[in-house]
């Protein structure tokens, strides 16, 4: 028993990646039990150009707006937006820098399966790589540096885990799996993080189930909405990348 116990903890790469399953394990324990799963709800969707804001906001309003999940600039005149697409060079190189975590999660299945079982799934083979490896090598010698390894062992794991999850996508798919439950944001409330008016393209920051959520946004009716007013999303385009947002009055205004 003690030298199992050395085996998972020992180098620094198995301890890591022992630390990690045993979270995973938890995880799953209160998975099964059913509690508590409200705070394992990471809220992945991947239909509409949705960022979780961690930055701290400042007062100060941009000159222009740069999100790293926008498709657009703000600034510039949008001729339908119902159906709008983003057309110009500029946008074409932020959706090729800037999705590249989504685009790898896609290939990793996430969405057509459970994003949690497509992480263990990952996790347990970068670790059973950490300790196949320090067994038959001489990398427990190496001491903290031995956490070279777990880049190989994560690589090779995400190729395993690929494999592993493509028949079972194709099991959920046919008993109807449809990923999590998209997010309705008509009669949403937010504050603006720039000023609009017109077609002019801009972003709001959202409260959804306590996270927040910046959006591309456009005036419903062209009317100047300045930064920090709050707003209520009355429409979306047809492929939900901008949404429709007017002004809140509320009784003080009026």
């Amino acid at each position: 028993m003690p030298e199992i116990i050395h085996s998972l903890f020992y180098p620094l790469s198995n301890a890591i990646m022992s630390g990690f399953m045993v979270v995973i394990f938890i995880y799953w324990i209160f998975a099964f039990l059913g509690v508590g799963l409200d705070s394992f709800d990471f809220g992945l969707d991947f239909d509409g150009p949705v960022e979780t804001d961690l930055d701290v906001n400042t007062a100060v309003e941009p000159d222009s707006d740069v999100d790293a999940n926008t498709h657009a600039s703000t600034g510039k005149d949008v001729a339908d937006p119902h159906t709008y697409h983003e057309k110009s060079e500029t946008d074409t190189s932020h959706e090729t820098g800037d999705h590249w975590f989504v685009r790898f999660l896609k290939f990793m299945n996430v969405g057509k399966v459970p994003f949690m079982l497509v992480l263990s799934t990952l996790k347990f083979f970068t670790w059973a790589g950490s300790l196949i490896t320090t067994q038959i090598t001489m990398v427990g010698n190496w001491g903290w540096k031995s956490i070279i390894i777990l880049i190989p062992c994560f690589l090779i794991g995400i190729f395993l885990t690929k494999i592993v999850t493509n028949p079972l996508a194709k099991f959920l798919k046919k008993t109807g799996y449809q990923g999590e439950d998209k997010i309705e944001f008509l009669g949403r409330r937010g504050r603006m993080f720039s000023t609009i008016e017109h077609e002019k393209l801009g972003s709001a920051e959202f409260i959804i189930e306590k996270n927040p959520i910046k959006l591309n946004v456009i005036s419903h009716s062209g009317e100047k909405i300045n930064y920090g007013d709050s707003v209520i999303i009355t429409d979306e385009s047809k492929d939900k990348k901008v949404y429709f947002v007017t002004r809140e009055i509320s009784l003080e205004q009026n």
